[in-house]
């Protein structure tokens, strides 16, 4: 009777039978990670069906990305993801997602060709929401001469198209994700735009810019929807041939930052953001690749 007596004092004082009766805590844990947007240009095999996607990989890979925003994937995808060993989410030919992390959900809207969205898994199990996007444009005005003359209300409209489709996505997004547990993780919306920033084109950068000073509107849409430009935030002074994208193959045309990596989530911080656009055997797309550091506290 005393030995049975001792055994239930043990049992009510056991660290290990109280704790489980607690509810389990969640990670605090801080995590950095690094996101990639890149237009890979058919596939990646501009320069070979071959030797492009090779290059195209090895670009990935020495960046260190965690994420990739892929557009014109192109039937190049598994090649990719089977290479790198990550997760991998197409839809349609064109936007796709890699992801070293494990994609929880598919929370894709808008047209098939222009947006893809995943839930990954961090390392700290926090959820992110993250987002490839391709925007269209009306007309060519990056070409050579496709500018000359032309008055600021003309390169408006060419690329109003983006900025209609995107204020699309940015709504949809929200009502994809309110009803989702989801509704509150932070976001990355990535890819090619196909439009300039009214952070870029400013009054104190006209010489720069062939003296223009537009107001581009697709970069107001996404940040009136509370999103934050990962480059510009590490990166505040203008310079148009670091900042650019477009194009490191076509150095006569015009030169402008048309690639993005946008933000929101108060606990994501960016840390760095950079161009990349050189391979040792010669760099494989038309688009730079552009990459960003992030610091999530958990």
């Amino acid at each position: 009777m005393r030995a049975i007596f001792g055994l239930i004092l043990f049992l009510l004082a056991s660290p290990i039978s109280c704790g489980s009766l607690e509810a389990p805590v969640e990670s605090t844990e801080t995590i950095e990670f690094t996101a990639m947007a890149w237009n890979i240009w058919h596939g990646g095999r501009e320069d070979g069906e071959e030797v492009g996607v090779r290059k195209t990989i090895e670009v990935i890979r020495e960046s260190g990305a965690d994420l990739v925003a892929m557009q014109e994937t192109y039937g190049s995808g598994e090649i990719i993801r089977e290479a790198l060993g990550f997760h991998f989410l197409p839809r349609g030919t064109n936007v796709s997602i890699h992801s070293r992390y494990p994609i929880l959900e598919d929370v894709s809207v808008f047209e098939e060709f222009k947006c893809v969205g995943a839930v990954v898994e961090l390392p700290n199990g926090k959820p992110l929401v993250f987002y490839s996007i391709w925007l269209p444009y009306a007309y060519e005005i990056w070409e050579v001469g496709t500018r000359l003359g032309r008055p600021d209300a003309e390169l408006l409209a060419a690329c109003a198209p983006s900025a209609a489709d995107l204020a699309k996505i940015v709504a949809l997004i929200d009502e994809k994700l309110s009803t989702t547990k989801y509704a509150s993780s932070p976001r990355i919306i990535a890819g090619d735009f196909n439009s300039m920033s009214h952070l870029d084109y400013t009054e104190a950068t006209r010489a720069q810019f062939d003296d223009y000073r537009i107001d581009w509107p697709t970069s107001h849409v996404i940040m009136n929807a509370g999103y934050m430009d990962s480059y510009r935030m590490v990166n505040p002074t203008v310079d148009r041939m670091r900042d650019r994208t477009w194009t490191p193959r076509f150095p006569e045309q015009q030169q402008d930052r048309i690639d993005f990596i946008y933000f929101q989530g108060g606990a994501m911080t960016p840390l760095a953001s950079q161009v990349l656009e050189s391979h040792g055997e010669g760099f494989p797309s038309d688009h730079a690749a552009l990459t960003a550091r992030f610091r999530l506290d958990g």
